[in-house]
């Protein structure tokens, strides 16, 4: 039978008749039959599939009983994280192949796919060929990290076609055009995070309006609006920032509605001139009101309201 020792040396004493080592608090170590190996496939499959890419494929070196886990029993978790940036861009991204054939290997479906520090506009076909693969048809979580880019390049259409999303994560890009795609459908999404993406006032709208289970929103130096208006009964969490220094027209009012949820308001502005006011109604559940900066001259909060000034 397959078992899995993390200790060789004191399973060796223990059949010598030695004694076994004594952890930290005294008591003996032991290493009983392996029970992990003894759960269904489905059951450690769902284990694996918490580990990154890395990890989860080395799980099939531990025994016959796992070599299979990984690519028919879990459900992928493709995490390319940002160790090769530097190589990358003085020496061409040769991630690419390597992505493209754990896609290929793997039979699906996907639950997870996060790429961050690989250049969108070179490789927006790659991008667009991996993201319509069948394989990520019911994936939960994506999360598209590009690097530092002044002209933005715009996201493929397909990054947005995810009906079973629940944390959408982007940075560092535009949003496909109008007209391009339709309009997002997130039922079932809970956290929606933005940093330094390029979005109309109407897309942005769109896609919150059209995932009414969010919980969770940050937002942080974006572009194209000027107004933000949210209504959203199960949002918990809230943060907006913006380190724009100028680069674009402020934005001016932020609008939170209908809040019954929200706990955790986050107010972080860099600004101290142009700074939007704030109106917050229906947040009884409101604890934490933070990191208000200097950007945000007004603070309306139900009937209150917070005028905001630092004398320098």
């Amino acid at each position: 039978m397959d078992r899995i020792f993390f200790s060789g040396e004191r399973e060796r004493k223990r059949k010598r008749g030695g004694r076994a080592d004594l952890g930290s608090a005294g008591a003996p170590s032991y290493e009983g039959p392996d029970l992990i190996s003894r759960l269904p496939d489905q059951v450690i499959g769902d284990i694996v599939t918490l580990l990154d890419s890395g990890e989860g494929a080395r799980t099939a070196v531990l025994s016959r009983r796992w070599r299979h886990i990984w690519r028919y029993a879990a459900p992928l978790n493709l995490d390319v994280d940002d160790k090769s940036f530097f190589r990358s861009l003085f020496f061409g991204d040769e991630r690419n192949p390597v992505i493209s054939q754990i896609i290929a290997v793997h039979p699906g479906p996907a639950r997870r796919l996060a790429l961050r520090s690989v250049y969108l506009h070179p490789h927006v076909g790659h991008f667009d060929a991996w993201l319509r693969v069948p394989i990520f048809d019911s994936i939960q979580e994506l999360t598209l990290h590009f690097p530092f880019s002044h002209n933005h390049p715009e996201l493929p259409a397909s990054a947005l076609r995810f009906a079973l999303l629940r944390v959408l994560d982007i940075t560092k890009c535009t949003f496909p055009a109008a007209g391009i795609c339709s309009s997002p459908v997130f039922p079932c999404l809970t956290h929606l995070h933005l940093r330094h993406v390029v979005i109309t006032k109407e897309q942005l709208h769109e896609t919150i309006s059209n995932s009414p289970g969010i919980e969770a929103i940050s937002l942080d130096t974006n572009f194209g609006y000027r107004r933000l208006c949210i209504s959203l009964p199960r949002l918990r969490y809230l943060a907006i920032s913006d380190r724009s220094f100028g680069e674009r027209e402020e934005l001016s009012e932020v609008i939170v509605e209908d809040a019954a949820s929200l706990e955790r308001l986050l107010l972080h502005e860099v600004d101290r001139d142009n700074g939007p006011s704030v109106r917050i109604t229906g947040a009884e559940k409101l604890k934490i009101l933070g990191y208000l900066g200097v950007g945000f001259p007004i603070v309306e909060l139900g009937s209150t309201s917070f005028k905001l000034q630092l004398n320098f």
